[in-house]
């Protein structure tokens, strides 16, 4: 195939994604996530319009990300349901379809802050994701990591103990709308899940993490430049997408 038709190709897969997102309701709420008006957004989908650098900005904001052969393979792992328990169900209802699901290695912090494969004698244990979830879907370097107990930054949102899932490819210059949680790497190289800010201030970008309990967890401020070597990977290891928490303890 020429070039120019792989990227035709490349393209048209994308056009199916976002087209793809909206046959179960509506377009509406992707349309307000991308900044897009209703007109040029159903143009693009129609194939009447087209604009690489807009269309890669939609893409980024939905949560796809370019996959490059070098880049590490994904995390996760495909599941097979070996005579999988089915509880609250009348006897021979169908098993659960084992392509609907991913189990995601659970690791520490710190080790769950590396950019490359989970080491498997650093896998704790398994999570299993439903990969149909809007907040789930296409996500390919996913992540749980446990609150580790003592750990009361993020009350009442979460708590020790709590379980997040962490996509490691979603982490972006432009926070939108800022104040998502992240899972985040301070300058002393220990890791925290923390709400993210960015901000220029005469012209010197602030990163801000804030916690949910600020009476005893003030919000911390560094330099991305002085800090991080002006490399915001080095600050943000992934947004945090979903949560478990153990309601029998609220």
């Amino acid at each position: 195939m020429s070039e120019s038709g792989d990227r035709s190709k490349l393209y048209e897969k994308a056009l199916a994604y976002i087209r793809g997102l909206g046959e179960a309701s509506s377009f509406s709420p992707y349309i307000q996530r991308v900044g897009a008006d209703k007109s040029t957004f159903y143009k693009v989908l129609s194939g009447k319009q087209t604009n690489a650098e807009n269309f890669l900005v939609w893409l980024e904001r939905l949560g796809v990300g370019l996959s490059f052969p070098e880049d590490s393979p994904e995390a996760s792992r495909p599941v097979v349901f070996g005579r999988a328990t089915q509880v609250s169900t009348l006897d021979g209802a169908p098993p659960p379809a084992e392509e609907d699901y991913i189990a995601v290695p659970l690791a520490a912090g710190p080790v769950a802050a590396g950019r490359g494969m989970i080491p498997a004698e650093e896998v704790r244990s398994w999570v299993l994701v439903w990969k149909h979830h809007d907040s789930v879907r296409f996500r390919r370097n996913l992540i749980a990591v446990e609150i580790a107990r003592g750990m009361t930054s993020m009350v009442p949102t979460l708590h020790p103990q709590d379980i997040c899932l962490v996509d490691r490819d979603d982490f972006h210059t432009k926070f939108d709308p800022p104040g998502n949680i992240f899972l985040v790497r301070e300058p002393d190289d220990s890791v925290a899940v923390k709400r993210v800010v960015l901000k220029v201030r005469g012209g010197e970008t602030h990163v801000t993490f804030y916690s949910d309990n600020v009476t005893e967890h003030p919000p911390q401020v560094y330099s991305l430049a002085a800090d991080y070597g002006g490399d915001i990977a080095k600050a943000i290891v992934g947004r945090v997408v979903w949560a478990w928490s153990d309601m029998s303890r609220k």
